[in-house]
């Protein structure tokens, strides 16, 4: 036994137990085995030789600790370091700042897209709401008529004098010319700052007369404005003996009057007067004569070899001319779209015989206002052949069907006992007297014959694009 001494003797501070021999103890008393092959004692002893064979990489490891701490967080930064120490980009960060770029790319291409097929896509006019503006007692004269820059109203030709209708349609006054004269046709210029009128004496001589406008006529007092205007008018054209004149029009720019010159037993002639003082040109036959929008080309009406009513396309000089199609009253919008009236023969086929072939039929003549899209004049002149010439497309028809002239002629057919095969003819419906465009495109003013009166009409217009021989 030890003493109390010899144990407080052993356990003093700074003594140092050797642990060398309790270690060689246990491993005598406690010898190692070999693992036993498949066992898990087998699988640790692998791991422990492959770690201490292959070294760690504890830069790779703080850095992949570093990355997991910030995906936890939620946080992204702009690169990170590999194994190797060089920068690498953060992928996540790349794609989402392409697809930041991208999708305003897209929307930018698309919107530019449209705009080129909104361009060059074919379009046409569609009619809209169509209203009575006013009607008039039938005149020997075609009812003349047009439109004020600002829509504020429209000067029509009554009894030899200009009325002014305001945009509801009524009639605030009326300028009567001065002397012996009374006023025939009269044009204006887009910008409402020039007006030409054709007067005619008692004696049957015609003049062209025209004046500077003020930059806008007040509604209130139109009237009294240009009565004051008219009074210093100057003569521009005279008209020989058994000479007359119409169809009157101003070039786009204002600079340039086309009128129309007929002769007792001759052919209708155009002629263009220019502001200088030099002599009137002759650019071949016709009457109606309208202006394109750029003031380079002429559309006019002549007469065809059955008597039918042509449309052409000539211009000063030596220009070529091509043959649009049948049609007359030609009017050309600022927009490049051609308006025109057709008279078509149009049969109704009310009963059948019992081989199918018609028995009664009606055949009537009616006008039809059509459009045609002249808007790249060039290019539509240079075009050969002529089979790929744009094609017209209606803008106002007349509803028709059967009335009470066909339904009484059924009836008297009837009690007749008629069998034979018969036609109807019916008067000319929706007779068209002028076309006139407002100066903004966006309507056109027609004047129409029913019975013994004129009415004047407005049609909204509206542009729509076509796809394929059909409206969009």
């Amino acid at each position: 036994m030890l003493r109390e001494g010899d144990k407080n003797k052993d356990k003093s501070p700074g003594k140092v137990t050797p642990i060398a021999p309790y270690r060689d103890n246990l491993e005598e008393e406690k010898p190692v085995r070999a693992p036993v092959k498949g066992s898990l004692d087998e699988l640790l002893v692998h791991m422990h030789r492959v770690r201490e064979t292959i070294p760690v990489n504890r830069q790779l490891r703080e850095e992949l600790k570093l990355r997991l701490a910030e995906l936890q967080d939620g946080r992204e930064t702009t690169g990170f370091h590999d194994a190797t120490g060089t920068a690498g980009e953060n992928k996540t960060g790349f794609h989402v700042r392409y697809l930041l770029w991208l999708v305003p790319a897209v929307l930018l291409l698309a919107v530019l897209c449209w705009m080129w097929w909104s361009v060059t896509a074919p379009k046409t006019l569609e009619a809209g709401t169509t209203k009575e503006i006013r009607s008039f007692w039938l005149e020997d004269r075609p009812l003349e008529f047009v439109c004020t820059p600002q829509m504020q109203g429209v000067w029509v030709i009554r009894n030899g004098q200009l009325l002014f209708l305001n945009r509801y349609g009524n009639n605030t006054g009326s300028v009567k010319p001065s002397g012996e004269w009374s006023f025939t046709e009269l044009a204006m210029t887009r910008t409402g700052d020039k007006l030409a009128l054709v007067r005619q004496d008692e004696r049957g001589r015609e003049e062209i007369i025209a004046a500077k406008l003020p930059f806008s006529l007040p509604e209130d007092s139109a009237v009294e404005t240009l009565e004051k205007v008219l009074s210093r008018a100057e003569v521009t054209v005279k008209a020989g003996p058994g000479e007359g004149l119409s169809g009157i029009a101003w070039s786009p720019d204002g600079k340039v009057l086309a009128y129309t010159i007929s002769v007792s037993g001759d052919a209708q002639k155009i002629y263009l007067l220019g502001e200088e003082d030099e002599a009137p040109v002759c650019v071949g036959p016709g009457k109606h004569p309208s202006w394109s929008p750029d003031g380079s080309r002429l559309v006019v009406e002549r007469a065809g070899d059955k008597g039918q009513s042509e449309l052409w396309l000539t211009g000063p000089g030596n220009g070529k001319e091509i043959f649009l199609g049948e049609g007359g009253c030609p009017v050309w919008s600022a927009q490049g779209y051609l308006a025109f009236i057709k008279v078509n023969t149009t049969e109704r086929v009310l009963t059948y015989q019992p081989d199918g072939s018609p028995l009664f039929s009606i055949r009537q003549l009616q006008d039809e206002i059509r459009t045609l899209n002249l808007k790249d004049v060039s290019s539509f002149i240079q075009e050969e052949d002529r089979s790929l010439l744009p094609g017209d497309s209606l803008l106002l028809a007349p509803e028709t069907g059967p009335g009470a002239d066909e339904l009484n002629w059924l009836r008297s057919l009837e009690l007749e006992g008629v069998r034979e095969p018969r036609t109807l003819l019916l008067n000319r419906l929706n007779n068209y007297d002028n076309l006139n465009f407002s100066p903004d495109g966006k309507s056109l003013l027609a004047a129409r014959r029913s019975g013994g009166t004129v009415t004047l009409l407005k049609v909204d217009l509206q542009e729509r694009l076509v796809k394929g021989g059909e409206k969009l």
